[in-house]
């Protein structure tokens, strides 16, 4: 759930380097994958292309039934199916509310709230070490009783990427020889288990998840460039590479029940400009332009935002439905100079702020 303001545009997503000091991924070297046939069976969109010639999905508008938040633009919001969390600009609590409840989890002492995810049962707060130093600490909330816990093991890392889909979360750790893992907690149960480690000198970032399963984007040191690949993880829990992206290129990626949707970086000196593809039954398709970092799958869909894209062009939230068509979901006020945070999905309900001359807002609607 976190941000972009204009100082941060040129550098949306900071990459959390693995216990080995691996650094930021950079700009790729290497050329495309090659294409598997196409199955063109697809429902009610555009029939899909090849991975080299994908067809271009024009966008339809389709504006989500938005509601306002409540809250001043620009604090940390996320709203489920009956319980919203406000995190404050000074990040040292985070309120739940739900009608007349109210459950507030506190950062604490030499600590930052880092995190707000939600579910359609559970909400999870974590506590950042603001030195670094320390383990993350993770607060759970049962939506259903307000009763908190904590996940305890495996001990989270400091800061990373992480994601929340039903009661199942999705975290970084450390693992032997400080080897950087992923941690999956069910927090019904408590129970808490080491995963997928990044081999030496890697790690991973850009963590989704949804019904259809667990995106995670895996990077290497190498020099002068670094390569990032975007996976899928199998039904043991390791990520495997998806089939499409160019190879080093890629950035954003989401499940869908028929095949991703992820991004690719053509610019590697604007690694906030991306573009966005899809695959669907086998069969691939061109998105358009998007802002990296911003991919969110929520409901049956996977939400990007776009930036304008001319001085009279508003910015606008997209949607990769089910049916295989690209929908404008949300149109900022203003034009030009206006851009989107980070949409963030609490149980099928997504939360969006806008920022421009117009004014700013910040607002949620219902996802069918």
């Amino acid at each position: 759930m976190r941000l972009r303001t204009p100082a941060a545009l040129a550098l949306l997503v900071v990459l959390t380097a693995c216990g080995t000091d691996a650094p930021e991924p950079d700009e790729p070297t290497t050329a495309p994958t090659s294409a598997p046939t196409p199955d063109t069976s697809t429902s009610g969109g555009p029939t899909g292309g090849t991975v080299d010639d994908p067809v271009v999905a024009e966008p339809t508008t389709a504006i989500l039934d938005w509601q306002d938040a409540g809250v001043e633009p620009g604090t940390r919001y996320v709203r489920g199916p009956e319980w919203e969390a406000v995190r404050g600009r000074s990040g040292t609590e985070v309120e739940l509310g739900r009608g007349d409840e109210t459950v507030t989890v506190a950062a604490g002492p030499g600590r930052a709230i880092s995190e707000v995810l939600m579910s359609d049962a559970w909400a999870v707060v974590v506590r950042q070490d603001q030195a670094e130093t320390e383990p993350s600490t993770v607060v759970t909330v049962d939506l259903a009783s307000g009763e908190q816990g904590e996940v305890v093991s495996p001990a989270a890392a400091s800061g990373g990427s992480w994601a929340l889909t039903d009661g199942d979360l999705y975290y970084p750790t450390y693992g032997d020889g400080r080897a950087y893992c992923l941690a999956t907690a069910a927090l019904a149960d408590n129970n808490g288990e080491d995963g997928w480690c990044a081999p030496a000198r890697s790690g991973f970032s850009g963590l989704t998840a949804s019904e259809h399963g667990v995106g995670i984007m895996t990077f290497d040191d190498a020099r002068p460039v670094a390569c990032r690949t975007v996976n899928l993880l199998d039904a043991s829990g390791v990520p495997q590479p998806l089939e499409g992206p160019a190879d080093c290129t890629a950035w954003d990626v989401a499940a869908t029940a028929d095949g991703a949707v992820w991004s690719e970086v053509p610019k590697p000196r604007r690694r906030e400009e991306a573009l966005f593809r899809a695959s669907a039954d086998g069969a691939y398709l061109d998105l358009g332009p998007g802002v990296t970092g911003s991919a969110v799958p929520c409901g049956d869909s996977v939400f990007f935002v776009r930036d304008p894209q001319g001085p009279d062009e508003p910015a606008r939230l997209m949607r990769w439905t089910p049916d295989h068509t690209l929908e404008i979901a949300y149109e900022s006020a203003s034009v030009g100079n206006a851009f989107l945070g980070e949409p963030a999905c609490g149980g099928g309900v997504l939360s969006l702020s806008s920022f421009g001359e117009e004014g700013d807002e910040t607002v949620w609607a219902s996802v069918g």
